[in-house]
């Protein structure tokens, strides 16, 4: 519905409604007689006819002009209604009330006083409208270039204010989205970068052991043996490249289906060790397993959480020096089963430790490497144990002193009691 009809169904709405007001309060105050209360509602119902026609026709006009500015429309819409109504009661109190050319002549001054002035109110409400606009839509246009930095709040809770926060609260989102956007696209460049080179170390070696092969370099059957068995080796390791961006692939898709079940990750954690402890004795590092009484079962993805726990392992394992020790331990908080593994190995530098958990950062800077492990993964082993644990409403954790150890911690849900 067009505002100029609005103002018609408003405005009769209104005029029955104050036609009804007028004659009550006349009644009540002065009881004249029928005749004159009926002449009162002719007059009162012919001078607000107008005042409504002229409003309407100005405002209809308002409408078809598209150049008029909101500032225009109002302060043309605030001088008819002024001039309709004032003129109204000039007429009304000329033929009723006031009988004298000096008292109409008083009366004309007033009303064209009460018109000049309301009718530069409106102009000065049009004009304080028509700023608070411009202010949103410049804003706006900034948003549609690009530009998030501008800020936008007014005080107030009417309906300019209340847009102004919504725009204000549109750049805050747009802002974030273009930052989370700019991050995604350094994390694929990155990530095209360090497949690239972590996928042409295996390759490279392949490659060279093949063409020793075929080029009859290895003699011996032992020596073929040996070599077949390197290849297998960097075959595993490509597969186990390719099932990890294959398993992230699906975490940053939200695709990973999840066979969620209450099971005692106690005994998850001890099939791990059991599996790992002869790796740790030929690094002669020791292993153990420390569990809390009265452990609650978690809900979890038994072969998700394995793995996740298996990555720790490893990696504790994988940077601790021999001699040292790795503890997995497992206690419950809350509604949390709680598992850690700590290791007493050279610790992380404390300005990597916020970005252990990004895939392809490795710390070889801070930590040493096990020689037989060092050349073992991709650096997304921490992030698959993220994007494991988070997929289960879980979270994780990293501590570290320098040339103390560090401690990963997964927080895993429990049953609802």
């Amino acid at each position: 519905m067009q505002a100029s009809q609005r103002l018609l169904a408003v405005g009769g709405l209104a005029l029955v409604a104050g036609l009804s007001l007028a004659i009550l309060v006349v009644r009540a105050t002065m009881a004249p007689p029928v005749g004159e209360v009926a002449l009162l509602a002719g007059y009162l119902l012919a001078t607000g006819t107008l005042s409504m026609a002229a409003g309407w026709l100005v405002l209809r006009t308002a409408e078809s002009n598209r150049t008029l500015s909101l500032q225009s429309r109002v302060f043309l819409i605030s001088f008819a209604g002024s001039l309709t109504g004032l003129a109204s009661i000039f007429i009304v109190a000329q033929l009723m009330f006031v009988s004298t050319s000096h008292d109409l002549a008083v009366l004309a001054a007033a009303l064209a006083f009460n018109a000049f002035v309301t009718t530069a109110f409106g102009a000065f409400v049009a004009s304080s409208l028509s700023s608070r606009v411009n202010l949103v839509s410049t804003a706006i246009r900034e948003l549609a270039s690009g530009d998030y930095s501008s800020s936008l709040e007014q005080q107030g809770n009417d309906e300019i204010a209340i847009l102004a926060r919504d725009v204000a609260g549109l750049g805050r989102q747009l802002r974030l989205a273009e930052e989370d956007r700019a991050s995604l696209e350094r994390e694929r460049r990155d990530l095209t970068v360090a497949v690239s080179h972590d996928l042409r170390t295996p390759l490279a070696s392949l490659r060279a052991m093949v063409e020793a092969l075929v080029d009859g370099v290895v003699v011996g059957e032992k020596e073929s043996q040996r070599y077949y068995a390197a290849m297998r080796r960097e075959i595993d390791r490509l597969g186990g490249m390719i099932d990890d961006l294959f398993e992230l692939s699906k975490i940053d898709a939200g695709a990973l289906e999840l066979d969620i079940q209450a099971l005692p990750v106690e005994e998850i954690a001890a099939e791990v060790v059991a599996g790992m402890e002869a790796q740790a004795r030929r690094l002669s590092i020791e292993l153990t397993l420390d569990v809390q009484s009265s452990l609650p079962k978690a809900l979890v993805d038994g072969r998700r959480i394995e793995r996740a726990i298996s990555n720790l392992v490893r990696n504790a394992l994988e940077h601790t020096a021999a001699g040292g020790r790795v503890k997995v331990s497992l206690r419950p908080e809350a509604d949390w089963v709680v598992l850690s593994i700590s290791d007493n190995g050279s610790g992380i530098d404390p300005s990597q430790l916020p970005r252990v958990w990004e895939r392809f950062y490795r710390t070889q800077t801070s930590r040493s490497r096990s020689a037989e492990m060092a050349d073992d993964g991709a650096g997304l082993g921490l992030a698959i144990v993220r994007g494991f644990v988070e997929a289960h409403g879980g979270r994780v954790e990293a501590a570290s002193r320098p040339h103390e150890g560090s401690t990963f911690t997964m927080r895993l849900p429990v049953p609802a009691k």
